[in-house]
């Protein structure tokens, strides 16, 4: 008999047949849920995938509206660049398709093959591409290169008014400045459709497809206060200068500068700090030309009157721990020489005599502590503290512009308040907002509100002229034949690691508007740390005087009689050559025969042939390599000569 070795039994064979008849089964089963679950629960996620890798829909930024000044020069414009793409899989020779690329796009060839090498269905080699460079890929018709047109932000002014445009990045998105701030507006939230198996877009226009913004900045005044703030910031050896001028009886910005600034063309070569608008963004401690605040509150409440006179103490005054300290050691002043001579101790007192929740009122009531709604990203609101925490220093300190943090802003325009008789208008920067086929869109109404008396007003405007009058403080501000009501302003830092103030930092400033009978301009002009001249009137009052001059000068630029109307849209060509950035196409510069075209060409290589075509307007298809020796006229439209080189 034979006899099978192990636990193997015939009895048991049937069980185990059964097993595997379960385990198969369990296995169908398994398979049959996970293929529900792609149909049902991954299927609009697994057509994603297949749509990006077999017929990807590309989405690109559309045209970006334009911004204006107030005279319709042009400050920022999305001009129509092609950018140079591939489809890695239409590639046929990925090492010469580099090396071909190399040269004409100035990129190293192993990061060509690289991007041409990616298991990808897109990828960029080069955005925002000359249309010389454009056109030399055009006919090298390289098997899987090819291009569409973008657009690229150009801000034709460069530096000016720097952190009040802002810019925008490489997919038109805004990032600093009103560009972000008005990015829903000049986007208008549309996007080409670019399908990457037809290399067209699905949807295009010409047109812009944002809407525009018209602004109250004045350019030529710009360029006047910019220039000053800069000569001025560099001669002191400042840390930053801010200048802002707002026409009196409007409210509107004409001008806001940030020194140092940027050129947004190329804001990556810059800092961060740079794009910071500390016009509204940045507070400080406004020193004694917050003493106007403080003689204004006391004057329209009653507490004192114009006629009224102080002890000064001869220089030092002492309250709680703190001793308070006048630059000139005055005995008695009246009201009017407190504000000519800039006493701190006398402000300090009048302060003292201020019912504290009436302080913290009229204070709140001129706009501090509060954002004044400028229209400008990142604006802030200062800090004033509730009177209920006031101590007395805290109280006297604060009556000469310490121990409260303002924004410029706020600063010029509660200021402004005293010129226009006692008004407070809100601040504003954008004029108009148009949408994309230059019809108007209607804007909220622009608050005012009245916080002083007008003959409060008109009181504290005379003591303010007399500041810029021999004896002031702010007499390095006068122009003769122009009466100017201004206010001279010097605080210490506090440098937080010491926690004190020390003589070691300072920021001047000085605050003004003219003609003084009739205010039209009110302009504030901060330097902060000047490392030579830190007093107020040594070095912010100078730049005021500077900037007022030129105003006057130039006051047929700065608010014309009749304003032209925006136009909309724009063409291209011409704002290249009104901003100067080709050359004018006209008769003189256009050759006459072949024979003075050739003698430009000739010998010439491919980058200077299409120099030549770029200042004449001429279009050429040009052929080879290295240097042209043969040159006809072209029956091909739309070029105009053909080219070869060799």
């Amino acid at each position: 008999m034979i006899r099978l070795s192990g636990s193997f039994s015939f009895s048991s064979f049937p069980q185990r047949v059964l097993w595997v008849r379960r385990a198969f089964i369990l296995v169908g089963l398994i398979v049959l849920l996970r293929s529900l679950y792609m149909q049902v629960v991954e299927r609009p996620a697994l057509e994603l995938l297949a749509e990006r890798q077999h017929n990807q829909i590309k989405s690109i930024k559309l045209q970006r509206g334009p911004i204006f000044d107030s005279l319709g020069k042009i400050l920022a414009v999305s001009l129509p660049m092609n950018s140079i793409f591939a489809i890695p899989g239409e590639v046929e020779d990925v090492e010469k398709t580099a090396s071909d690329l190399s040269e004409i796009l100035k990129m190293d060839p192993v990061v060509l093959i690289k991007k041409l090498k990616a298991k990808v269905a897109f990828t960029w080699l080069k955005r925002n591409n000359k249309p010389q460079v454009s056109e030399i890929i055009k006919e090298m018709q390289l098997p899987g290169v090819h291009q569409l047109v973008e657009y690229q932000r150009f801000y034709p002014l460069e530096n000016l008014a720097a952190q009040v445009m802002g810019f925008s990045g490489i997919d038109s998105q805004g990032l600093e400045g009103l560009e972000v701030y008005y990015n829903k507006h000049l986007m208008n939230g549309k996007k080409h459709q670019f399908d990457l198996e037809t290399i067209n877009l699905i949807k295009d226009d010409n047109k812009y497809s944002g809407g525009a913004l018209k602004l109250t900045i004045n350019t030529q005044l710009q360029y006047y206060v910019a220039k000053e703030l800069q000569i001025a910031v560099t001669a002191m050896k400042a840390k930053h200068g801010i200048a802002i001028v707002i026409a009196s009886d409007s409210g509107k910005i004409l001008a806001m500068a940030n020194i140092p600034d940027f050129n947004p063309n190329h804001f990556e070569r810059f800092g961060q700090a740079t794009y910071f608008n500390r016009a509204v963004a940045s507070v400080y401690e406004p020193g004694s030309t917050f003493k106007v605040i403080t003689i204004a509150t006391a004057i329209d409440n009653d507490v004192i009157t114009p006629n009224d006179i102080f002890n000064c103490e001869k220089g030092a005054y002492q309250i709680q721990d703190r001793v308070i300290h006048d630059i000139g050691k005055y005995e008695w002043l009246s009201v009017d020489k407190i504000i000519q001579k800039s006493s701190n101790i006398c402000a300090a007192k009048i302060g003292q005599m201020i019912p504290r929740p009436v302080f913290y009122k009229k204070i709140r009531d001129f706009g501090f502590g509060s954002t004044t709604r400028v229209g400008l990203p990142g604006e802030v609101r200062g800090r004033v503290f509730d009177y209920q925490k006031w101590s007395e220093t805290d109280v006297a300190t604060m009556s000469y512009g310490h121990s409260i943090s303002v924004t410029p802003i706020q600063l010029i325009s509660a200021i402004n308040s005293i010129a226009t008789g006692g008004i407070l208008l809100q601040p504003y920067i954008v004029e108009k907002v148009l949408k994309a086929d230059g019809s108007l869109i209607p804007q909220k109404k622009r608050k005012e509100k009245r916080i002083i008396k007008a003959e409060t007003a008109n009181v504290v405007k005379n003591f303010m002229v007399g500041v810029t009058q021999k004896g002031g403080t702010g007499y390095s501000a006068h122009i003769p034949g122009v009466e100017i009501a201004g206010k001279t302003g010097t605080s210490k830092k506090f440098n937080s690691k010491k926690g004190e103030y020390t003589s070691e930092n300072f920021l001047s400033s000085f605050v003004g508007f003219f003609p003084a009978n009739a205010p039209k301009y009110t302009v504030l002009i901060i330097i902060d740390n000047p490392r030579q001249k830190y007093l107020g009137y040594k070095s912010a009052s100078p730049v005021f005087r500077k900037i007022a001059q030129q105003m006057i000068q130039h006051e047929s630029n700065i608010n014309p009689s009749k304003m032209d109307e925006l136009p909309l849209p724009i063409d291209i060509k011409n704002i290249l050559f009104e901003q100067g950035a080709v050359e004018e196409i006209n008769e003189k510069n256009l050759p006459k025969t072949i024979k003075s075209i050739r003698s430009r060409v000739i010998n010439k290589t491919m980058r200077e042939v299409l120099k030549v075509g770029t200042q004449t307007g001429l279009k050429f298809k040009i052929l080879g390599s290295g240097k042209v020796f043969s040159i006809q006229s072209s029956n091909q439209l739309p070029y105009d000569y053909l080219v070869k080189l060799k």
